[in-house]
C-alpha cells in the first residue's frame, strides 16, 4: 500500500498545487483520504507522476532478478530484451510487450478472465471490500516501473493506468501503459 507521507513528500517535491488536509500518513484511511484529495485536485498526469514514484518491494530481493537480467542483457536493443524476458525467473514478472507506437504495456494480476485478482498485499489484507480509485493502482505501476527499468535498462514514465482488477471488481486485469524514455 502506498504511504501517505511518501505521497505527500512526492507532491511537494514536484511542486504541485495541492491543499493538504490533515492526516498522519500511517493508516489505510490516510492513504485513501489523500488519494481522494488527489483525484479532486490534480490532473491525471499529475497523479500518475506522483504514484509512479510509489510502489512496494523496490530495493529488496524481489528486484535482484530484474537487476541481474538487466546486467546480463545490457547493450541489447529493447525489443530483444523484451523477447528474452521469459528467461527471467521470478514470481514477480508481469507480461509485457512493446507497442507499435513505442509505448510499453505491462499486465499485472492473477486469476483469469472475469475473475482477475489484485496482487497488492495491502488490498488482499483489507477486512472489507471498498471501491478503489485507479489512482491507488498507480502504486503497483510504481512497482513494475521500478523493476522493469532495472531489467530493460530504460526509463519508464507512467502514461496510463488502463485497467485494474480491484477497480473493476475482477472483470479486468491490471494494465499499465508506459512511455519509454532515456534512462
Amino acid at each position: 500500500m502506498p504511504n501517505a507521507r511518501n505521497m505527500a513528500r512526492t507532491i511537494k517535491q514536484k511542486g504541485l498545487p495541492f491543499d493538504f488536509q490533515k492526516q498522519d500518513g500511517g493508516s489505510a484511511t490516510d492513504v485513501f483520504s489523500l488519494i481522494e484529495q488527489m483525484d479532486k485536485q490534480l490532473t491525471e498526469e499529475q497523479r500518475y507522476s506522483v504514484m509512479q514514484e510509489q510502489g512496494c518491494c523496490k530495493s529488496d530481493d524481489i528486484t535482484a532478478p530484474f537487476r541481474a537480467f538487466g546486467h546480463a542483457h545490457a547493450g541489447k536493443p529493447l525489443a530483444e530484451k523484451i523477447a528474452l524476458m521469459d528467461e527471467l525467473k521470478t514470481g514477480h514478472k508481469a507480461p509485457c510487450h512493446l507497442n507499435p507506437d513505442g509505448t510499453l504495456a505491462i499486465y499485472w494480476g492473477s486469476g483469469g478472465e472475469g475473475d482477475n485478482q489484485c496482487v497488492c498485499r495491502s488490498i488482499k489484507r483489507m477486512p472489507e471490500k471498498k471501491p478503489v480509485s485507479l489512482t491507488f493502482c498507480g502504486c503497483c505501476a510504481g512497482h513494475v516501473r521500478n523493476t522493469y527499468q532495472h531489467a530493460l535498462g530504460v526509463g519508464l514514465q507512467l502514461k496510463k493506468i488502463v485497467s485494474s482488477a480491484v477497480a473493476s471488481d475482477g472483470r479486468e486485469q491490471c494494465s499499465f501503459l508506459f512511455d519509454v524514455v532515456e534512462a
